[in-house]
């Protein structure tokens, strides 16, 4: 389970890097209801995987391969870096995990996707990059991290309003 003051302790920290200026920092973090993306971050943990394949078809390969991490995360951001498309659409990713102990995570995935007027098939290969550090955060743009966190702030439970419980 995400430790809440873990999880604002890591966006603190993420914010101290995108923003170095300490007013800037104060003002974007005045942004964020930090309750509210605790519990949305929790709602959208998950034990992802290195691999795995599904169809829909009757006779696809069904395969989960081993987990990603020894423990579970929250998917925060994720880029697509190349993209090819014919009759498959393959695509080469950047994906940024939040783990339960409140580090950062780049991963690198491959997604292919096939789909067929009655049926469809996807596969997903992934592989950790590196764990995120101060000069890491440089490759992102301050706005969009922050968009992200904001979203996850105002929308926990997957852009729709609902109701938010004590936990």
């Amino acid at each position: 389970m995400f430790d809440g003051r873990k999880i604002e302790s890591a966006v603190t920290e993420v914010y101290s890097f995108l923003y170095p200026d300490k007013k800037e920092r104060k003002k974007a973090l005045a942004r964020l209801d930090m309750e509210t993306l605790v519990q949305s971050i929790r709602y959208r943990c998950e034990t992802p995987l290195a691999y795995y394949a599904t169809g829909s078809a009757d006779l696809s390969m069904k395969y989960h391969g081993p987990d990603l991490f020894d423990q579970k995360a929250c998917m925060i951001y994720q880029e697509p870096l190349q993209v090819f498309s014919t009759m498959a659409e393959a695509t080469y990713l950047r994906e940024l995990w939040l783990l339960e102990d409140g580090t950062f995570v780049e991963v690198a995935a491959v997604r292919v996707k096939c789909r067929f007027p009655a049926e469809s098939y996807s596969t997903v290969y992934r592989t950790i990059r590196h764990t995120m550090t101060e000069k890491d955060w440089y490759g992102y743009v301050p706005e969009e991290a922050v968009d992200l966190f904001e979203d996850f702030s105002k929308y926990p439970f997957d852009a729709e309003t609902g109701a938010i419980y004590e936990v």
